[in-house]
């Protein structure tokens, strides 16, 4: 069974169960086979891991009329889940923070690598250096290593971005489940979900800027060495003084 012709069967039961208001939950299931679509799963493999579409529906109804008489239980359920969210959401918020940083960190070592590329030494107006005076060799060969930094810098920023939002997007389902939507809506993975294309390329970048980062950083040091004649460069150059 295809996507469409899943969705299709899923839109008849639901007329049929005499069920209104099911836009929702046919976006979810059609979001589901488009991030199953992205993970390499063909429509047929997607369709026969789902439930039959009669059951989807019967299982809605009997939540439907479930739901009449437990205004008791609601609130009970409404209380729970306001202190679920209010540990919940403020742990989203340091995630958020932690993806922020990142951010932070490669805008930082892209302009630290970008100034010691061109052997710029960067003084504040206090007098402090934030890169100091070395043989431009040296200064280009950190430049690119920290250049590296900052393109390893990004793609954790980007992945750590997918999995927060992954993770909100987790709860916020469990938060309808609890809710009392569980059996009607499909399965949610706990990891960033991705299409193959921008996965490869990320994982490449990534190989890539670590190599270079690694070869870079050795090189710079090691030319560190032989310019100052000794095995810690930083105190012939008085950089910390």
């Amino acid at each position: 069974m295809t996507k469409q012709e899943y969705l299709h069967e899923l839109e008849k039961a639901f007329n049929a169960a005499h069920i209104k208001d099911s836009a929702e939950i046919m976006e979810e299931y059609a979001e589901h086979f488009d991030m199953k679509l992205r993970d390499g799963y063909s429509e047929e493999e997607i369709a026969a891991r789902l439930a039959p579409p009669v059951e989807i529906a019967a299982q809605f109804g009997e939540i439907k009329l479930a739901g009449g008489g437990r205004t008791g239980n609601k609130i009970i359920l409404a209380i729970g889940l306001f202190f679920a969210d209010i540990f919940a959401w403020p742990f989203f918020i340091i995630l958020y923070g932690w993806v922020v940083v990142l951010g932070g960190l490669t805008i930082a070592c892209v302009g630290s690598g970008v100034f010691a590329a061109l052997g710029i030494s960067a003084i504040t107006s206090e007098g402090t250096v934030l890169l100091p005076d070395m043989p431009y060799i040296c200064a280009l060969l950190l430049g690119l290593s920290l250049l590296a930094l900052a393109i390893l810098a990004a793609m954790s920023t980007e992945y750590c971005r997918l999995y927060v939002n992954q993770i909100v997007r987790v709860y916020a389902r469990w938060h309808r489940s609890v809710w009392g939507k569980s059996s009607i809506s499909p399965p949610l993975p706990g990891h960033p979900v991705m299409n193959p294309k921008k996965r490869r390329m990320m994982r490449t970048v990534t190989l890539i800027a670590l190599a270079v980062l690694a070869v870079a950083f050795i090189a710079a040091l090691g030319s560190m060495m032989l310019a100052a004649g000794a095995v810690e460069p930083w105190h012939v150059w008085h950089w910390f003084e």
